[in-house]
């Protein structure tokens, strides 16, 4: 007897084996079954098989967050893992806003709600952005330092010259720089001091005053503008001035339209779920009252909740979650699990609906809401522009975020529970690396080491490190672990590209084919590093750039390497650079910059010299690093190199100044020629001083990005990626 093959589920297939199934029995032994009647009746138990066969599989995919298609599916999945997928997100900003009030405001402080507009416009479109929370601020008061007597660059200050001397009164310590204009001469650049009142004699004779960041033209030919270099001269005398007022600092502002749905609770549904009837909302703006009832005017305020470990009969809080039809749901608490409401309750709640990514790198805003009154004086300027803006968590997020988030329970113990817990809770944060400090070098036990790379155009302050540390880390981790956070460094990586190509193979110029090579670089870097913890691979490069043209024959790459430091200027300082990688012998460079030497300056540049034990092919040892002047010649050493660890010491060095509009000393390495890979791991000596082995020890808050040095003889700076493709030519 012929016997079914369950396994098949395509319908021919299916219908085949019934065929076959009833031709092997004797009571269907002289039947047709090409006729139209069995024939029907075969299709239709296929077809019947067959939609069983394919619903019983998608039932039993859609039980599994690996194989679920249907989005409600998924969320209902990651529900049970404690997981509420994230829902759009507003872009951040953050402002600085200086206000001064008019005479009439006599309050020592000043209030900024929570539902103040600004404005902004991107591509075209204007978008509406409010602070997080209602903000108050003390008043300050500005003006007194001084006087000081504004002159513009052109005119030379003399005695009794008063008629291009404005007095200007500061409350912060502006840098001073030597100037050879006059006696007695500094020269100052207005860009940090917005809302700060110049007060100013016009034409010598009645007194005005200008707010830095506006432009007004004096009859003398000057102009007061923010950003613009003019000459301080101290010797005139004038009255003191001072002024109060009200300064916001790094205020946050999110993106979206506020809006509010109310509620009545009945009997039937006392715990909720209440349905909030907007996709766009962004549940991080989510804030919960409940008020008695319709006659009452009082509201309680609510928390959310995303634990049940302290949550008491009576706690009043709230639970987000997503329901199946895509929309997010309020519940309450049962008596047991949270308070629970009451029939005749009203709940109202208020968030904002955002627009996603369409506002993200806003960076000019406007507000024209009067916060003191008539008269007032605002200042406003973008201390850091929009980002952070994102869409609803896809379903492919969902199914990579859940699992770990279920991994950490909703503590910090391993290094990956901190990160979870981190990313989840911050957009502004790319990416995290997290180390115990049993891990450190030196170790330090007892602590737990915490880097945070922000996305691009984002800051991250120290309000948000000490929110991070008290609202995620101290409620979830060990007590006795202490949280320190450290500051990404970042290395700089230039490349020297060299490849050969047939130009038979490819339809692309020279230069054509060159900017492509250009354009696989900046999707590596940007796709596999400019996060923390992520190395760099030659071959993954290589293979990059390969694939950009059938015609590439040859690729040869030369890594190079740069650390940037800021200076203090003038003041004796020990600098480390760290740049965990083997170093070529004679390859160090550094932008120019002045060297103060005993009571000579110098204009020097770094280079180093390695010590007579350092030999090919191993160029194992150390060397040191001198300052040489223009010349070539020596004018001091001031440091030494480890070539091995790639660790630079220069101790109690005077750095006098930087060239051009430089902030940063550059200092430029080559790797050995056998380091092919640029790992993030640091490298330190071993005890083993004969073999002069290295080893890889934890460096976990180094970023890897891209070098965009130009050429720049001014400052000794060369191309950080140069790229040159040479066509084969044919032997005749």
């Amino acid at each position: 007897m012929a016997q079914l093959d369950v396994t098949e589920l395509d319908f021919d297939n299916i219908k085949a084996n019934l065929r076959l199934f009833l031709e092997g029995q004797e009571e269907f032994s002289d039947y047709n079954f090409e006729g139209s009647g069995l024939n029907i009746l075969l299709e239709i138990l296929a077809y019947n098989t067959h939609y069983n066969g394919m619903l019983a599989h998608m039932l039993a995919n859609e039980n599994f967050i690996d194989t679920a298609i249907k989005r409600e599916s998924v969320v209902s999945i990651a529900k049970a893992l404690g997981y509420t997928p994230r829902s759009r997100r507003g872009a951040v900003a953050k402002v600085n806003l200086t206000v001064v009030p008019p005479t009439s405001y006599t309050s020592t402080t000043l209030q900024i709600d929570r539902d103040v507009p600004f404005s902004t416009t991107v591509d075209g479109a204007t978008y509406k952005f409010y602070p997080l929370d209602t903000t108050t601020v003390n008043a300050t008061t500005a003006g007194g330092a001084g006087p000081y007597f504004l002159y513009g660059t052109s005119v030379l200050p003399t005695a009794g010259n008063k008629g291009y001397f404005y007095p200007v009164y500061l409350t912060e310590t502006a840098a001073q720089t030597a100037n050879t204009a006059g006696t007695g001469a500094t020269t100052y650049t207005f860009t940090e001091y917005p809302g700060k009142s110049f007060y100013i004699p016009k034409n010598n004779i009645s007194e005005g005053v200008e707010t830095l960041g506006t432009t007004t033209s004096q009859s003398s030919g000057v102009t007061i503008d923010s950003g613009l270099t003019y000459g301080m001269y101290t010797g005139q005398t004038a009255d003191s001035a001072t002024e109060t007022q009200f300064n916001f600092s790094s205020l946050a502002i999110k993106e979206g339209l506020r809006v509010e749905n109310k509620f009545v609770v009945s009997q039937a549904a006392l715990s909720g779920p209440f349905v909030v009837p907007n996709k766009a909302i962004d549940t991080s703006t989510l804030r919960v009252r409940v008020q008695e009832s319709a006659s009452e005017s009082t509201t309680i305020t609510y928390t959310k909740s995303d634990k049940i470990l302290d949550i008491k009969a009576d706690s009043k809080v709230y639970f987000v979650e997503e329901g199946a039809d895509g929309l997010y749901q309020i519940r309450f608490g049962d008596d047991v699990l949270g308070k629970q409401l009451k029939a005749g309750n009203i709940v109202l709640i208020d968030y904002i609906n955002s627009n996603a990514t369409l506002s993200n790198n806003a960076k000019t805003f406007t507000m024209g809401t009067t916060l003191a009154g008539s008269g007032e004086t605002i200042t406003l300027k973008t201390a850091s522009k929009a980002f952070g803006g994102a869409y609803k968590e896809t379903i492919d997020e969902i199914r990579y975020n859940a699992p770990k988030h279920n991994a950490s329970r909703d503590r910090a113990v391993t290094s990956a529970d901190y990160e979870s817990l981190i990313l989840a809770s911050n957009e502004n944060i790319q990416s995290c690396s997290v180390w115990g400090g049993e891990k450190n070098d030196p170790p330090i036990y007892g602590k737990v080491f915490i880097s945070l790379n922000p996305v691009v155009g984002s800051i991250i302050t120290e309000s948000d490190k000490d929110n991070i540390k008290t609202s995620i880390i101290d409620p979830k981790t060990p007590v006795a672990i202490i949280p320190e956070f450290v500051d990404p460094e970042f290395t700089h990586i230039g490349l020297d590209i060299n490849l050969s190509y047939d130009p038979k193979l490819t339809a692309l110029s020279k230069g054509e084919l060159e900017a492509e090579v250009n354009g696989a670089v900046i999707n590596y870097f940007n796709s596999d590093l400019n996060k923390l913890n992520k190395s760099f691979y030659n071959t993954r490069l290589h293979d990059a750039i390969k694939a950009r043209s059938e015609s590439i024959i040859t690729i040869g790459i030369t890594n190079k390497l740069q650390k940037r430091i800021k200076p203090d200027l003038a003041v004796s300082k020990n600098y480390t650079v760290m740049f965990n990688q083997k170093l070529q012998p004679r390859e160090l460079t550094s932008t120019y910059f002045d060297i103060k030497v005993g009571s000579v300056i110098h204009k020097v540049t770094l280079v180093d010299v390695p010590g007579s034990t350092v030999v090919p092919p191993t160029y194992s040892g150390t060397g040191v690093v001198n300052a040489i002047a223009l010349d070539g010649t020596k004018v001091a050493e001031v440091g030494t190199i480890d070539y091995d660890s790639g660790k630079i010491t220069i101790p109690a060095i005077i750095v006098n100044a930087l060239y051009g509009t430089e902030t940063h000393l550059r200092i430029n390495a080559v790797t050995q020629r056998d380091v092919r890979d640029i790992t993030t791991q640091a490298l330190v000596r071993t005890s083993d001083t004969s073999t002069a082995a290295v080893v890889a020890k934890p460096s976990r808050n180094v970023v890897l990005t891209l070098d965009d040095s130009v050429l720049d003889a001014t400052i000794n700076t060369k191309l950080g990626l140069k790229i040159s493709a040479t066509p084969e030519v044919e032997e005749i």
